[in-house]
């Protein structure tokens, strides 16, 4: 394939299994008490440079930090029928389950919901405070820690049929479709800072887990797109890439 097919080829599972693929090297290497605390600040660090994006595109088209520009500006959007996200309750404030999620499906057919479980336990919170710090989620039950259904309740959302109608007119044509960003994207911005983190905090151990990590995801996607993973080295993630 061609550079430009692989890149196209990516999908969530991608970003879902190179994360798990570094926890699982992590925890085996150097065991839970040491690992976990890392794993922890590097996703922590990873959702709030998603946020922080998030903020720039929303000021950029001078749009406030609130609960609708948060669900507006959202990066990524999963393949057909891979999530399922239903409304349980209205305003103030807002709280939806999740049935289905492409990264508990990743994990699951790999046998890996113990090491997606600590994605989960930070992302959603991580990114909401690089948004908005003022702004509260509370992460009530995960798929991977063997809930049913992952709920997260959005306080104060007040989101009204006005502002719901708002957000699905957003979502559907500006700004959300310019927000989104590409798989190899998120799977290489995974990459990178994972990697930036395990090597401040655990030094040569930090890079020995990051290539297992790599050697897995070669072996599932091939060398090429190992290859244009590891290309993402040289991005910053804390602006917005061109155009975006």
């Amino acid at each position: 394939m061609s550079k430009e097919e692989v890149r196209k080829s990516f999908k969530a599972e991608n970003q879902a299994l190179l994360f798990a693929w570094i926890a699982k090297s992590a925890i085996e290497k150097m065991g839970k008490a040491q690992a976990e605390p890392v794993l922890k600040k590097a996703v922590i660090r990873y959702g709030e440079q998603r946020g922080k994006r998030m903020a720039l595109r929303a000021a950029a088209n001078r749009h406030p930090l609130d609960m609708l520009g948060y669900l507006s500006y959202g990066e990524w959007k999963a393949g057909k029928g891979e999530m399922q996200m239903i409304i349980i309750k209205q305003p103030p404030d807002l709280c939806v389950k999740a049935p289905k999620c492409s990264w508990y499906t990743a994990w699951s057919n790999a046998g890996l919901n113990e090491f997606g479980k600590y994605y989960c336990q930070s992302i959603d919170v991580a990114v909401m405070h690089g948004y908005n710090p003022a702004l509260r989620l509370d992460v009530m039950d995960i798929k991977p820690e063997g809930k049913p259904e992952c709920v997260m309740l959005f306080h104060d959302a007040r989101l009204g049929p006005a502002e719901m109608l708002a957000l699905m007119g957003r979502k559907m044509f500006k700004p959300g479709r310019k927000a989104v960003m590409p798989w190899d994207y998120h799977t290489g911005h995974i990459y990178k800072t994972m990697k930036e983190v395990l090597t401040q905090e655990l030094g040569a151990a930090g890079n020995e887990i990051i290539k297992l990590a790599m050697a897995e995801f070669s072996k599932r996607y091939g060398a090429e797109a190992a290859q244009l993973v590891e290309e993402f080295d040289g991005v910053g993630f804390d602006t917005l890439p061109a155009g975006k």
